[in-house]
């Protein structure tokens, strides 16, 4: 699990300003299509030796905040997050998800 994690941080470490990805997204580039509920953990178990890594970047599948949040996180502060990256997101809690998801093809190792 320290390997898919790493894994995980890594490739969102490396979604550009601006951009989304989805927790089913990530899961399939680290190698663990099946994994969205793992990567929604590992980004919930984020502390402050964590926090050069842009977890508002990851959203669900239909583009809407579904954080269950943490000490660090929660729906309001992803919203501000990535409306401050120039993303528009609805009082709902959604975005515009194919605007914004990257391609994992961007994602450079």
């Amino acid at each position: 699990m320290a390997e898919f994690r790493q894994k995980v941080l890594s490739y969102i470490h490396k979604i550009p300003k601006g951009r989304v990805a989805s927790y089913g997204q990530v899961a399939a580039a680290c190698g663990k299509p099946r994994a969205a509920r793992a990567v929604g953990g590992i980004l919930r178990g984020l502390d402050a030796a964590d926090g050069n890594i842009p977890w508002w970047r990851v959203v669900n599948n239909r583009g809407i905040i579904s954080i269950k949040g943490n000490w660090i996180a929660s729906k309001e502060v992803q919203k501000r997050m990535l409306e401050k990256e120039g993303i528009p997101v609805s009082d709902g809690y959604v975005l515009e998800i194919k605007k914004y998801r990257i391609n994992n093809h961007a994602v450079k190792d």
